[in-house]
């Protein structure tokens, strides 16, 4: 009698070890600039990472009931720090990870996931390199969400051919992966569309003063000035060119709306056109209901961090639902074979270089009003 006992006893607690670890969170790295020139950017992100999983959890969680919690490491956009930040995510034991948001911080953190096993989705950095370097036979565990600015550009570079905006455009970037690779697909596009580049200038991050830049735009004259710089550094360029009375229009990847709204009110941005990844007025229910949701919360609208963050932590659950497992390697290949919806309503799957970004939004800016031009379908 004691042995049987003893064997239920030993029995119990190990179903009750079972379900102990049954219910253990599944955590989701998240490396993000909190710090640094995209540090307001990387809240947006993180308003939509958050939704995500708050919708996830309340709906039961993954797996028969496991929570999904976040582990959220600042990378303050700097290819070093995102280093460091990959390999705490690795000794942490993430089940996927969604980062690394700045383009120069994505590149730095492929080699470390890629040799782990851990996926890497990001729905923000867009270098064209991070095509290039994913898929079989590169990078299996690098994921993108959103077009690359190759993409972007040549949807870009198409409608202004088509609708002959502009003949001449001078082209402002950071000093990153991101100012450059964004120049460099521009200039590509931009002969083929019949528009001149006029002129090419880089800058450090965290510039202080762009004076000399728009000096030399104002004399040039270009009929719009194509930009590819973060957040802060953007607002402070177009901040400085209203007060240097320039009133050239943009294009390029320039932010239409969000912390640049009061400079479109005063009509400083008019005639301009961006190629983005995202707008809040899609005419798309889940977009409509995404939107509610965050200005709830928030009292703002999304952006396209935002919408990124929401994707990413979507995507990442789909596959761990659909491999019904938490090993990368299950949810690498889960992610590959998935058909997921975004929130634009748009269907998506991923293709040889690990890339589902098929939409482009052409955003414009008329009588100090954003809309959207057009929704373009790349390949």
């Amino acid at each position: 009698m004691r042995v049987r006992i003893l064997a239920a006893a030993a029995i119990a607690a190990i179903w009750s070890m079972g379900s102990a670890s049954a219910q253990q969170p599944i955590v989701i790295g998240v490396s993000t600039p909190q710090t640094g020139p995209a540090a307001v950017a990387s809240e947006w992100e993180m308003w939509g990472a958050n939704l995500a999983v708050e919708e996830i959890n309340a709906a039961g969680g993954l797996l028969g009931g496991r929570k999904l919690e976040l582990l959220v490491m600042d990378n303050k956009c700097n290819p070093s720090e995102a280093v460091n930040v990959a390999n705490k995510l690795v000794e942490a034991k993430v089940t996927a990870i969604a980062g690394a948001h700045c383009s120069s911080a994505h590149l730095a953190s492929m080699k470390i996931v890629a040799d782990a096993k851990i996926p890497m989705v990001t729905g923000i950095a867009s270098n064209p390199q991070i095509t290039a370097l994913a898929g079989p036979g590169r990078n299996e565990y690098s994921f993108r969400i959103s077009p690359s600015d190759t993409a972007m550009m040549d949807a870009l570079g198409i409608y202004l051919g088509n609708k002959k905006n502009f003949k001449t455009v001078a082209i402002v970037g950071e000093d990153t992966d991101f100012g450059r690779g964004g120049a460099d697909a521009f200039k590509a596009v931009a002969e083929k569309a019949g528009v001149k580049v006029v002129s090419t200038d880089f800058h450090p991050q965290n510039a202080p003063d762009f004076t000399s830049i728009l000096t030399r735009l104002q004399q040039r004259r270009p009929d719009a000035i194509a930009t590819f710089q973060l957040g802060g550094d953007s607002v402070n360029f177009l901040r400085q060119a209203m007060q240097l009375g320039v009133k050239i229009p943009y294009t390029g990847r320039i932010e239409l709306g969000g912390r640049n709204q009061p400079i479109i009110e005063a009509g400083g941005m008019e005639k301009s056109i961006s190629a983005w990844t995202y707008n809040a007025t899609i005419d798309a229910p889940s977009n409509k209901a995404f939107v509610e949701k965050i200005k709830a919360k928030y009292k703002s609208e999304p952006y396209l961090q935002t919408w990124a963050g929401y994707d990413t932590i979507r995507v990442i659950a789909q596959a761990i639902k659909d491999c019904n497992c938490t090993d990368g390697e299950g949810i690498k290949n889960a992610i590959k074979k998935m058909s997921f919806v975004n929130v634009m309503g748009k269907t998506v799957t991923f293709d040889d270089h690990n890339s589902a970004g098929r939409f482009v939004v052409l955003q414009t800016v008329l009588d100090k009003k954003v809309g959207v031009a057009d929704i373009v379908e790349v390949k």
